[in-house]
């Protein structure tokens, strides 16, 4: 499942219209059954996060691919942080009534979790390097991530037609379970 570069400049085009607040933005995106299957090949562009996040867990001088528990435990937040949400947005869009909305809405989110994912790679690369405090790069960490909940609701507002009140509810609720299924992953294993 592995995406095109062609594919990924399009996607992260269409992410950055979205913070642009470009009203073409979404064309960007591939929105067919083929895009939808192909937008969870985007979890191979967080290999960097994972890379920092394996280092940051095993310490700067350990080897951070090891078959271990930290790897799995890494490895299973990924996997919650992809898969939650598109499973619950099944019942969502369907109380909703927007069912229409759903190859849509997990293809943008898809793309737009990978972007997010990768970005907050730097705060963590900044803190391996001696370049940023524990502190500091918590507080980078904590913009980006507001940064990317931002964009998620302007991705929900645009595509499921929701008011801001409601495509914010939708953004944290989405949030909520990645945290949730994540932390859940992480301490099983």
């Amino acid at each position: 499942m592995f995406v095109s570069a062609d594919e990924v400049t399009r996607s992260l085009r269409g992410a950055a219209g979205l913070i642009g607040r470009r009203p073409d933005a979404l064309r960007h995106f591939d929105v067919s059954e083929r895009g939808f299957w192909r937008s969870f090949g985007a979890v191979w562009l967080t290999a960097p996060a994972v890379t920092v996040a394996l280092t940051l867990e095993r310490g700067a001088g350990a080897a951070p691919f090891q078959l271990d528990h930290v790897t799995a435990a890494v490895l299973a937040g990924l996997a919650a942080a992809f898969l939650p949400v598109p499973l619950a947005m099944i019942a969502i869009l369907r109380r909703l009534d927007r069912t229409r909305a759903y190859v849509p809405f997990v293809v943008v989110t898809n793309w737009l979790l990978a972007a997010g994912l990768v970005a907050l790679t730097l705060p963590g690369c900044l803190l391996l390097l001696g370049l940023a405090t524990p502190g500091l790069a918590a507080i980078e960490a904590a913009a980006f991530l507001v940064v990317m909940l931002w964009l998620h609701g302007r991705a929900a507002r645009a595509i499921l037609g929701l008011p801001g009140p409601a495509a914010a509810l939708v953004t944290l609720a989405c949030f909520g379970l990645i945290i949730g299924m994540a932390g859940g992953a992480h301490a099983l294993v």
